[in-house]
């Protein structure tokens, strides 16, 4: 007995099934590929970053009145460096809310006490008896490690990320305190392979529009979060390119081979989060304000600001 499919009408209807079925392939690919996202302007600025620095790029842009978002590489994790003194800052306001911690009181600098790295304390006395209030002035601003250290011992790494994952920044987290300044010499160097924090720039993102929405613990902890942001950042790196009429509050932070910035910056046009995260460069640089991938950030920052104020209205009053 012959088989079916050796039948003439049989293989005429098999080349006709395969047929059809190739020509529903071809198109079902040609419909995925006519509704992939079209690339963006800030896709290339970011691209064209990216190559200018060699380095990856992270960026999360939020613009608080508008509700406008962009993200590339949002959720990747990123070395932070001094970016996660943003979350010792949040445990720590916490903590004077809560009675747990007086600001007013007074902390005593010694030589073991100093961490390497920046800040200014390194280079004082022992026996400068600062507040704790003066110690987060000094983390944040001027980026003392020395000031970041005390805090964390004060407060404790676990209950530092146990808050940040009680507010959903499940991607911003402390890994370890800065290396002490009496272990400068040794070899190898403390600061070799050390992973000091992983934050995500989403997260980050996040947290300073929480801030900004005065939404972050509560409306005064999130003002008096503000003010420290606010004191004495640099304008280096994302505010680089703006005016000084266009206020800037933030943190940066620095490691081999990285170098981030974040904040919010205040326009008339509104107020605008950016973070923005790079790795990998191994570009030297005489100049640390000059570094590649610190003139990649502040070229992304400005494009990002440029093309969202196109088309937005002007405020009544700029923020302040």
């Amino acid at each position: 007995m012959s088989r079916a499919a050796d039948r003439p009408g049989s293989t005429r209807v098999a080349v006709l099934v395969a047929f059809l079925a190739g020509f529903l392939a071809l198109a079902l690919a040609a419909g995925c590929a006519t509704t992939r996202p079209a690339r963006s302007p800030l896709d290339d600025a970011v691209a064209a970053a990216s190559a200018r620095c060699n380095c990856r790029i992270g960026v999360a842009a939020r613009h608080l009145e508008s509700g406008r978002r962009y993200e590339h590489l949002g959720d990747a994790e990123f070395e932070g460096a001094s970016v996660v003194k943003i979350a010792i800052l949040t445990e720590a306001i916490a903590a004077a809310r809560e009675g747990r911690v007086d600001l007013a009181d007074r902390w005593t600098l010694s030589d073991g006490e100093k961490a390497d790295g920046s800040g200014l304390l390194l280079m004082l006395d022992a026996g400068l008896a600062p507040t704790w209030n003066d110690l987060l002035t000094l983390m944040i601003g001027p980026s003392d490690n020395t000031a970041a250290n005390a805090w964390i011992r004060r407060l404790g790494r676990e209950r530092i990320n146990a808050r940040m994952e009680a507010l959903g920044f499940r991607h911003i987290r402390l890994l370890a305190e800065i290396p002490p300044f009496e272990r400068r010499e040794e070899e190898p160097s403390p600061w070799k392979d050390l992973r000091l924090s992983a934050l995500s720039p989403r997260d980050v993102a996040d947290w300073y529009e929480r801030v900004g929405r005065g939404e972050l613990l509560d409306a005064e902890s999130s003002r008096r979060i503000f003010e420290y942001l606010d004191k004495d950042p640099s304008r280096l790196r994302a505010a680089r390119r703006f005016p000084s009429a266009e206020l800037w509050a933030g943190k940066t932070g620095s490691m081999s081979g990285v170098r981030n910035d974040s904040g919010i910056l205040r326009t008339r046009k509104g107020r605008f989060v950016l973070v923005l995260f790079t790795d990998g460069s191994a570009a030297a640089s005489t100049n640390a304000a000059d570094h590649p991938s610190v003139l990649a950030i502040a070229d992304v920052a400005r494009s990002i600001v440029d093309s969202w104020s196109r088309d937005l209205p002007d405020l009544p009053e700029k923020p302040k």
